[in-house]
């Protein structure tokens, strides 16, 4: 058992020294309130933020996880739940409109805290979340008269959802989850953030990404699905590396949430937090870490009075000694100051800060938000190559002949014959980072024969390899389109690869229009 420590008065600006001179009248007594200012900053008028954006920028804040990322545990108050339906300068896109599989577009309208997280809404999603507590904030700044854009914002989370297969039915940010699945929070989000990015380029906007937040980990020990730091890390990384390619913004800071909690398996919890210590290692990844809220949840009466706050007495002690603490603790004590007393889900406190953290990258550490470079058609003029041909002038060249009608009269596509998994494949020349594949289907006629088919990005050439073969290599990416194709259908695919290569699943004619790949320019 944790032995509770004396109470004792923190140091620094969490304790400031209380003002006890006598007030006499109102004139002192307003006098003193506004000598305060540095005692009480919210009491002091603050100047509007300078706007550092371009006509045209929009920033974008992206928030993904599970639980911790939808706010569970921390409700909105009344006063930021009513503010909350009249956030004009913040977009967001609304599930009744973006939340489908395998849409083709977004649709970006008013914030409004309800309604925005793609993945599950708990409590409908009136909770205070880095998402909810950032436009809050964006708003109430602009309406004090900063001229700040429009922020956008990308929000996706499902409680209890886990990155392996081995979190059995709690997989949903699996990636080789099925795609087709609407709950598969991977390849929605990769949908999700490529068709946000395009819809606000197509609106001659430059999209800037101020920040990506992953927070989720809980699941991985909860399920003890965790075998190794190194499993987790690559885990964990099959996910965020292809995120932050898809954003075509490689520099944006991508916030990692270090696991405090002591409620789950205690090997599988810290294996995961030093899986994530890992990656925060390397630039943009960067750790925040809910033990430094402390000095903000802190306060003589919660430390006396409540279970909790431990950690903030903690915080002399070596990271050895706070985990060779807080083990021993009871539920009770486990809170620790930051959770509420399921002792894993932060309290409204702390969440704001969180949200203190990405304002303070973007305002105090001037990270304004990582451009969301161009692309260019990797696979305009290069060489194809197809399984078979139908007739003369079908061959696998005129899909990268850089005419994209689906008229068979305006543009002959490529044709194989009637076979089983036929293919077509593109090689780009070299080793290229592909942010997303466009695929041009017939509008003509026959437009189901391409159904059911695979994108595969692959670093060798595939050619002379069966179908199974490339099924069961993971060193080869596969993305599986269900149904019929549209028009024109963008693929995210968010990895490095040399070879692009389509493929039915089934057995038909394969009839491609025009395949681009997308790449970062320069």
């Amino acid at each position: 058992m944790f032995r509770r420590p004396a109470p004792r008065t923190p140091s620094g600006p969490t304790a400031p020294t209380p003002v006890t001179r006598p007030v006499t009248s109102l004139v002192a007594a307003l006098t003193l309130l506004a000598g305060s200012a540095a005692v009480f900053p919210a009491l002091a008028a603050a100047a509007p933020i300078p706007n550092p954006y371009g006509a045209n920028d929009a920033p974008v804040l992206i928030v993904l996880g599970q639980s911790n990322a939808e706010g569970w545990g921390a409700p909105l108050d009344a006063a930021d739940q009513a503010k909350c339906r009249s956030l004009s300068r913040v977009k967001g896109l609304n599930r009744t409109d973006n939340r489908t599989v395998g849409a083709t577009s977004a649709t970006w309208s008013q914030y409004t805290c309800t309604g925005n997280n793609l993945g599950d809404e708990f409590n409908s999603g009136r909770n205070y979340t880095v998402a909810s507590a950032t436009a809050l904030r964006w708003q109430r700044a602009t309406e004090a008269g900063s001229k700040l854009p429009d922020l956008n914002v990308i929000h996706i989370a499902w409680g209890s959802q886990g990155i392996q297969s081995t979190d059995g039915s709690n997989n949903r940010w699996w990636p080789d989850r099925d795609p087709t699945d609407i709950a598969s929070l991977f390849p929605l989000a990769m949908n999700t953030i490529t068709n946000g990015l395009r819809a606000l380029q197509d609106a001659g906007k430059q999209p800037r990404v101020i920040g990506i937040h992953w927070n989720q980990w809980e699941a991985e020990a909860g399920y003890r699905s965790t075998i190794s730091v190194d499993h987790i890390q690559r885990a964990f990384l099959k996910v965020l590396e292809p995120i932050r390619t898809v954003t075509g913004a490689p520099d944006a800071p991508v916030f990692l949430y270090r696991p405090r909690s002591a409620t789950h398996d205690r090997t599988a919890t810290l294996q995961a937090k030093d899986a994530l210590v890992n990656i925060a290692g390397t630039a943009p990844y960067k750790l925040i870490d809910a033990r430094d809220a402390t000095a903000l949840t802190y306060s003589e009466d919660f430390a006396t009075s409540q279970p909790g706050a431990y950690l903030y007495t903690l915080r002399d002690k070596t990271e050895q000694q706070v985990e060779d603490t807080i083990w021993n603790m009871t539920k009770e004590e486990k809170q620790l100051g930051i959770f509420v007393p399921d002792a894993i889900h932060y309290r409204s406190d702390v969440q704001k800060w969180f949200a203190d953290q990405q304002w303070k990258s973007v305002f105090a550490d001037k990270r304004y938000g990582a451009p969301v470079k161009a692309t260019v058609n990797a696979a305009l003029k290069r060489p194809a190559t197809q399984s078979s041909t139908l007739a003369v002038g079908q061959s696998a060249a005129q899909a990268v002949d850089g005419n994209t009608s689906g008229v068979y009269a305006q543009a002959i596509p490529s044709y194989t014959t009637n076979e089983a998994q036929p293919w077509w494949q593109v090689d780009l020349g070299a080793k290229q980072q592909i942010r997303s594949v466009e695929v041009f289907n017939r509008t003509d006629w026959v437009m189901e024969r391409l159904s059911d088919f695979d994108v595969i990005v692959s670093d060798t050439d595939l050619t002379g390899r069966d179908w199974q073969s490339i099924q069961d290599d993971p060193t080869v990416k596969k993305i599986r389109i269900k149904g019929t194709a549209p028009a024109k259908l963008t693929v995210p695919v968010g990895t490095d690869g040399r070879y692009v290569r389509i493929q039915l699943a089934g057995t038909n004619f394969l009839t491609l229009p025009e395949v681009q790949v997308n790449v970062p320019t320069g």
